[in-house]
């Protein structure tokens, strides 16, 4: 039974991966910290709206094309943009210089073929972002890994030890963390 079921994901993995996500052969995952070091934005933001995306060029599937090469009807609910705020003044070495309590606007969200970037309206997030040639602020999957990471305190430690975050808002104490913390962290390893 386990050769079987062995034998069945094979082929499974093989007649999905032919029309779905290829990476190149030669990737390999990166760590955040490497993928940070590559992002061109990074955020710790809030999220205030969702809002429906119209059709674009961000956010099509393979199959919402018609014949004509036009979008089909009834997959615009699937993406969206989001109305964010910053709580803190943007990481260190960001291509972005705005301050914290900045609303931006954030498009190329939702449920897309290979990958997803949800979420959640009332929710804070740390976002690696870039900015595209008409200036539109889109997720930066850093070599097709996950660009949008929830406010957890593992993220924080994370992010925390890797970007000097400043200017936070008094509600978020958010990336400040007690020597305590770093002995105890210490000690661990």
């Amino acid at each position: 039974p386990v050769l079987v079921l062995g034998l069945v994901l094979v082929l499974g993995g093989r007649a999905g991966a032919g029309g779905g996500c290829q990476l190149p052969a030669e990737w390999r995952p990166l760590s955040e910290g490497c993928r940070a070091e590559l992002a061109a934005i990074i955020v710790y933001a809030r999220v205030l709206a969702l809002h429906p995306d119209p059709y674009g060029a961000y956010n099509y599937l393979p199959w919402q094309r018609d014949p004509t090469g036009g979008p089909q009807q009834g997959a615009g609910d699937l993406f969206y943009s989001a109305e964010i705020e910053l709580l803190c003044d943007q990481a260190w070495g960001s291509m972005l210089e705005v301050p914290a309590g900045s609303r931006l606007n954030l498009t190329g969200l939702g449920y897309f073929s290979c990958h997803s970037h949800t979420v959640m309206q009332g929710y804070a997030y740390f976002f690696f972002l870039r900015m595209d040639e008409n200036y539109i602020l889109l997720p930066h999957g850093v070599n097709f890994q996950e660009a949008i990471f929830p406010d957890t305190q593992e993220n924080r430690r994370m992010f925390a030890s890797l970007f000097q975050f400043s200017n936070c808002s008094q509600a978020q104490h958010v990336l400040s963390f007690s020597s305590d913390w770093e002995i105890q962290e210490d000690n661990r390893v």
